[in-house]
């Protein structure tokens, strides 16, 4: 783990240690776009990335040292606090799609890259026991369960590092919690197929087949037909979900979730409901990728 460190059998959270005030250089800081939660206080300074310390920053750091630890290189490295006293993580290089979103997010070998590193995520995250004290951002997930991994749980578009068009690495993980696989698939699909009424799409992926794309992304992942209907249940939950947390944001007035309600959400939402009503049995019936391209597939999600 770069930063302090955590006996994975401690059972207990272990807080980074502050940096001696000379650690980390300061300098000009740029706030990075992207993240309705984060309204410009994440910023870049060099070559590292500063976040204000959130009641869930311990939990979430000590994750990021398990996935360090394990040589998952797919994820941010946590350094260490600086004299503001915000978490310090490793800059990871690399285009991220925001809003409007570029044509390139609509690439089919982007979508099979962001599902393996996906993949390797839960394989690696299957492995870590998380502290027993850990607090972690339980929004828009249910309490865990058995059976149950740490998960990214926001794997939107704005949240993948690309790298010559594949994805390399995830960021923000603000969400991570406790939660099937599945569900942390089904919310990927929300945001890379993307999920939605074709009206509510204002990128090249409003011109796909989005029940195919769908369905390639879960060939990525290589579900059966009862892993795809688990993932299809999940977002018709989830929506369901989202639709009250982002309400409550909006009645705590936070500005990016009252501009978003205006904006027409709760229709589009249900927009969206509608759409995985009507194409889920499609989506479940099985893989629409060539022979040649599922194989591929696999091999670069071992």
């Amino acid at each position: 783990m770069i930063g302090a460190t955590r006996p994975v059998s401690s059972g207990e959270v272990s807080t980074p240690q502050p940096a001696s005030t000379g650690e980390f250089a300061d300098g000009p800081e740029h706030a990075l776009a992207g993240g309705m939660g984060s309204n410009g206080m994440v910023v870049r300074v060099g070559e590292t990335v500063r976040r204000p310390r959130q009641k869930f920053s311990d939990a979430v750091n000590d994750y990021l040292g398990f996935l360090a630890d394990v040589g998952f290189a797919g994820a941010p490295r946590v350094l260490g606090v600086d004299r503001a006293g915000r978490d310090v993580l490793s800059w990871v290089e690399g285009a991220v799609g925001i809003p409007p979103f570029p044509d390139w997010v609509a690439d089919d070998e982007l979508l099979r890259s962001v599902a393996a590193l996906q993949s390797e995520l839960h394989r690696v995250s299957a492995g870590y026991r998380p502290p027993a004290n850990a607090r972690w951002q339980q929004a828009n997930v249910p309490p865990p369960g058995p059976g149950m991994i740490v998960c990214h749980n926001d794997l939107c578009v704005e949240n993948v590092v690309v790298h010559a068009g594949r994805a390399v690495a995830f960021i923000d993980f603000d969400f991570a919690a406790p939660a099937d696989p599945l569900l942390d698939i089904a919310v990927a699909a929300r945001h890379w197929v993307p999920v939605k009424d074709v009206a509510d799409i204002h990128d090249a992926r409003g011109e796909l087949d989005l029940v195919a794309r769908f369905r390639r992304f879960c060939d990525a992942h290589r579900l059966d037909a009862d892993a795809r209907a688990g993932v299809v249940a999940h977002l018709g939950v989830f929506l369901d979900r989202a639709l009250i947390t982002v309400k409550a944001r909006v009645d705590a007035g936070q500005p990016l979730y009252v501009a978003e309600w205006e904006r027409g959400y709760p229709a589009q939402n249900r927009r969206s409901r509608a759409w995985i009503d009507a194409h889920g049995p499609a989506i479940c019936a099985g893989s629409v990728t060539p022979p040649a391209q599922a194989e591929a597939a696999r091999r670069s999600a071992r």
